[in-house]
């Protein structure tokens, strides 16, 4: 009887831990979203640098696909501004090895000297790396006005 009742305390424990650490994945998921969308914003490209995989693929709303240097090169270069970026509705969840974060938003944005304003809904895949959770896929549709 008394090894049932460890194995049981045993595997609560377990489980309690994974939660805990699923729990904490979620939030450092919540907390990259928000330095990703402040990055934007700011045009500051070196959080991005970090957030980003070198193997990311970065899906636009207006379907055209980017690797991690051409998105960041855009913010760089001037084509790209974002304006604003009202967030709503994120949600974090586990999927396995990889956290996925997905949400909708407001945009105002500058392309190429052309002003858009647009609603967005967005999927972001972390995966875990050395250096941290990273996003190695972002992909962005428009919502019908």
């Amino acid at each position: 009887m008394k090894t049932i009742t460890q194995t049981l305390l045993s595997l609560f424990l377990i489980a309690l831990t994974l939660g805990l650490a699923q729990a904490g994945a979620t939030d450092d998921i919540a907390t990259l979203e928000n330095q990703r969308i402040a990055a934007y914003i700011s045009g500051d490209t070196a959080p991005l640098e970090k957030i980003f995989a070198d193997d990311l693929t970065y899906v636009h709303s207006s379907g055209i696909s980017d690797n991690k240097r051409q998105v960041i090169d855009s913010f760089t270069s001037g084509d790209l501004k974002i304006h604003k970026f009202d967030r709503e509705d994120l949600k974090v969840r586990d999927v396995g090895d990889a956290m996925l974060a997905t949400g909708t938003g407001s945009i105002e944005i500058t392309m190429k000297g052309k002003d858009l304003k647009f609603k967005l809904r967005y999927s972001a895949l972390y995966v875990k790396r050395t250096s941290g959770w990273q996003v190695v896929y972002y992909q962005g549709t428009r919502l019908p006005q």
